[in-house]
């Protein structure tokens, strides 16, 4: 059994996560044993990832295994987990939405359903990815977002939606993503270049805080060098 999650923010980037196209392996043996470890996880979700436990939930109820002891899934849930049918197909999204994250290498991945419940208001894919890191960006050094963070991530990144033609979302996505990323960026290289950072820098940076911060920009200028819009 894994510790708790209320982890450290920082580096709380999960070691294994599964496709979320797949159910929870489980450990070999009967499927009694299968469906009680699951029916673990799911009763004990404060000593497992959230991942973790949207893998058991979705487990139990794509393979029916509630079966063993309830006659319909609505039954396991409210009977044995003490939740609604609802929250605990809410808690397998909000899995699946955190997985989503870790698969796009996000630095820091949500660690409760409440962070992930206001990305549901978002198509899959970079949206939810962009929300939730521009959570973390406005989340002072040290501190996990809050629910209601992401949410006013995802009011902002609504507001900030045009109303345009499907010929041109692409773009008009694309174009937005490169302006908007001009300002952090201009931010960051501030922070970089003034004399205080430079001192810690130099004299109290940790060899791991120097090499995460070269990593990071690395990664960012290999992006942009992918980039290359020819112009006619």
């Amino acid at each position: 059994m894994t510790d708790s999650v209320e982890y450290p923010f920082e580096g709380s980037q999960l070691a294994l996560v599964r496709d979320p196209g797949v159910v929870a392996v489980g450990p070999v043996g009967s499927e009694k044993d299968f469906y009680e470890w699951n029916v673990f996880r799911c009763e004990n979700p404060a000593h497992f990832y959230l991942i973790e436990v949207g893998e058991s939930m979705r487990a139990i109820r794509d393979r029916e295994l509630f079966r063993a002891e309830y006659s319909t899934w609505a039954d396991f849930c409210q009977e044995k987990l003490k939740i609604s049918m609802n929250q605990a197909d809410g808690r397998i999204q909000s899995a699946e939405i955190a997985a989503e994250l870790v698969a796009a290498d996000c630095v820091h991945v949500p660690f409760n359903e409440g962070q992930c419940r206001p990305l549901k208001r978002l198509e899959p894919g970079f949206l939810r990815v962009y929300a939730w890191e521009l959570a973390c960006s406005l989340t002072p050094l040290g501190k996990a977002p809050t629910s209601g963070d992401v949410m006013r991530a995802v009011r902002l990144l609504e507001s900030w939606r045009p109303p345009i033609n499907e010929e041109k979302r692409e773009y008009i996505e694309f174009r937005r993503l490169l302006y908007e990323s001009r300002i952090p960026t201009k931010l960051a290289a501030g922070i970089f270049n003034s004399r205080r950072f430079q001192e810690w820098i130099k004299n109290d940076a940790s060899a791991a805080e120097r090499r995460l911060l070269k990593t990071l920009v690395e990664e960012l200028v290999s992006l942009l060098n992918s980039i290359n819009v020819i112009e006619d």
